[in-house]
């Protein structure tokens, strides 16, 4: 066996970013940017009001301030709507009529909010003295021209579409999404849906780690169940030889009926390593065929959805070319001991009680590599470092967050 930390490292060193292509702006949600994006111009590209009501010169309102005189008539000489460009200047004692995301016209410098104001005609009175720079967009607040907008590995989210848009973007470079294979394996699975016998189960692991990887941002593609033959096995390792990525679950411990590495072997695999000092998960597979990337899963479902954040997740993200690769972890504070025999990394799977500032976690009550409820109540993984044997009510630990691709 080999350490965590040992095992992913070698999954990352195989992992290579995959090539870009443009896609439209409409279809990036979710896609991975490929380089910097920089602003084509300032951003805003001028100066506006972010409220409609008057430009002035804010000189002109001091009367209406505290301990003033009162309220203060201003001439006012345009209107300007949003999407118009400004024809008059603004003069002492004048004002333009503007509505928010105009631009700012000469010679002022404030906006007077509307409320703010009482219209006659062509004149308005200003009942609030306003300082300059007020109720303004200026020019360059977001980004100059040439400041880099979205960085290189970003996830591209609702924000970053948004920026991306602002930077004039209608076709964005993002990193080709990974294609992904699952095969799930054993004669004691059964499709859902399907007739079961005595002494099957129901296959869940093939449309968890299918779901997990779609999530993840891949092309995921589901090539069934390999039964515990060896010609069954090679022809679905047959037809997943143009993913980038073929996750099996099942079949990589040591019975008798465990064909998987035997078989990825005689189909072309190169072993990097099986078995990992970890708990759960142990005897996990990793090896690569060309350029593709192979995971042997462990059958248990806690044991193959945990190995998947661990080792997959970290490998997608590196083929996406994301800035930073697999689950996002924060420190958080136990609410209960926990006590455990130490001499591999342990993930439990815990809850965020959600007490205090601080995170605080305790582990899910069954811990048991069988128990999928645990994956679907405990939303993070405690990590354990495997020579720690306990670890008392308060101490700090680091978790990792299963949610949030």
């Amino acid at each position: 066996m080999i350490d965590y930390s040992v095992a992913r490292d070698l999954v990352l060193a195989a992992a290579k970013a995959l090539p870009a292509e443009l896609i439209p702006l409409s279809q990036a949600l979710g896609r991975t940017l490929a380089r910097d994006i920089k602003a084509r111009e300032d951003i805003p590209p001028f100066t506006k009001a972010t409220m409609d009501g008057f430009a002035v010169r804010a000189s002109d309102t001091a009367a209406a301030g505290p301990g003033g005189p009162g309220p203060v008539d201003l001439e006012v000489v345009a209107d300007l709507p949003a999407g118009r460009l400004p024809r008059k200047a603004v003069g002492p004692g004048q004002a333009v009529r503007i509505m928010t995301g105009a631009p700012l016209p000469a010679g002022a410098d404030a906006v007077v909010m509307v409320e703010d104001t009482e219209s006659r005609g062509q004149a308005v009175t200003v009942r609030r003295k306003v300082d300059p720079g007020d109720n303004l967009g200026l020019a360059g607040e977001d980004l100059r021209k040439g400041e880099t907008a979205v960085e290189r590995g970003a996830l591209i989210g609702p924000a970053e579409i948004g920026m991306l848009a602002a930077a004039g973007l209608a076709r964005v470079p993002a990193t080709r999404r990974p294609r992904l294979a699952v095969i799930a394996t054993g004669d004691e699975i059964v499709e859902p849906g399907q007739p079961k016998r005595r002494g099957q189960i129901r296959n869940s692991n093939g449309p968890a780690l299918t779901a997990m990887a779609a999530a993840a941002g891949a092309e995921a593609s589901y090539l069934g169940i390999a039964r515990d033959k060896s010609a069954s096995l090679g022809a679905r390792l047959a037809r997943a030889k143009g993913a980038d990525i073929l996750v099996l679950s099942g079949g990589v411990s040591v019975g008798d009926y465990d064909l998987v590495k035997a078989g990825l072997e005689e189909a072309g695999v190169r072993p990097v390593f099986w078995r990992v000092r970890i708990k759960p998960g142990k005897p996990v597979f990793f090896g690569v065929r060309g350029r593709q990337l192979v995971f042997g899963l462990p059958g248990n479902p806690t044991s193959s959805m945990v190995t998947f954040h661990l080792f997959v997740r970290p490998a997608l993200d590196r083929l996406l070319g994301r800035a930073a690769t697999g689950p996002v972890s924060a420190k958080a504070y136990l609410d209960a001991a926990i006590a455990l025999k130490p001499g591999r990394t342990q993930f439990l799977r815990g809850l965020l009680t959600g007490r205090g500032p601080a995170l605080m976690v305790v582990p899910y009550e069954d811990q048991r590599s069988g128990v999928l409820r645990s994956m679907v109540r405990g939303r993070v993984l405690i990590v354990v470092p495997a020579d720690v044997a306990r670890i008392e009510a308060g101490g700090e630990v680091e978790i990792l967050f299963m949610d949030g691709f």
